[in-house]
């Protein structure tokens, strides 16, 4: 019996947008949950398919997307780390969904910080692309809520106090594809 989730995930360039799709698929009796609901604050409030978040690999010109718990950052204190919201993926079932991100690619992460402006982005060309969606498996006891944010119903679990909760990580194969990115001066030198 296979005991681990399955992902699969395709990458298309198109004149304006870089478009993911991917699709997980649950196999086993266990209930999942999908740490894919991702959401911002700023300019204004947005939770969908299309928040991501996205890092640059300089060296190997390797654009990371991805959906998990954001890492925290080093060196500065996070007062509330910052969650995700999830998307239950019941045993035997499976979700797809499309993420658009306009193009040319720029970095965004949960705690991202620094002096830099988006007039000091330059033009640049990366080779490769991968996805990364994290998730963890529902301990017995869990109580779903559905509650609604933002206009956004969501779901959230609650789970029994001392449960342990098991976490895991789902990667694609890294995808050969040029895709435009704006990047920093000094990611040129």
């Amino acid at each position: 019996m296979n005991t681990s989730l399955a992902l699969q995930a395709n990458f298309q360039i198109t004149q304006k947008e870089l478009i993911l799709h991917y699709k997980v698929t649950n196999p086993t009796s266990r209930d999942a949950y999908l740490l894919n609901r991702l959401y911002r604050y700023a300019p204004k409030w947005e939770m969908t398919p299309n928040v991501i978040y996205v890092r640059f690999d300089l060296r190997a010109r390797t654009v990371w997307l991805y959906k998990k718990l954001a890492d925290l950052p080093r060196g500065v204190r996070v007062s509330e780390p910052v969650a995700p919201f999830v998307t239950p993926l019941r045993g035997g079932s499976t979700f797809q969904e499309d993420v658009h991100i306009a193009l040319p690619v720029k970095e965004w992460e949960e705690y991202a910080v620094g002096p830099e402006r988006d007039k000091d982005l330059k033009a640049n060309v990366f080779n490769q692309v991968y996805f990364t969606l994290g998730y963890y498996w529902r301990p017995e006891g869990t109580i779903e809520e559905t509650t609604n944010v933002e206009g956004t119903n969501i779901v959230l679990p609650r789970t029994p106090p001392g449960a342990t909760l098991e976490f895991g990580l789902l990667q694609s194969d890294v995808v050969k594809m040029d895709i435009p990115v704006l990047t920093f001066d000094s990611a040129h030198k």
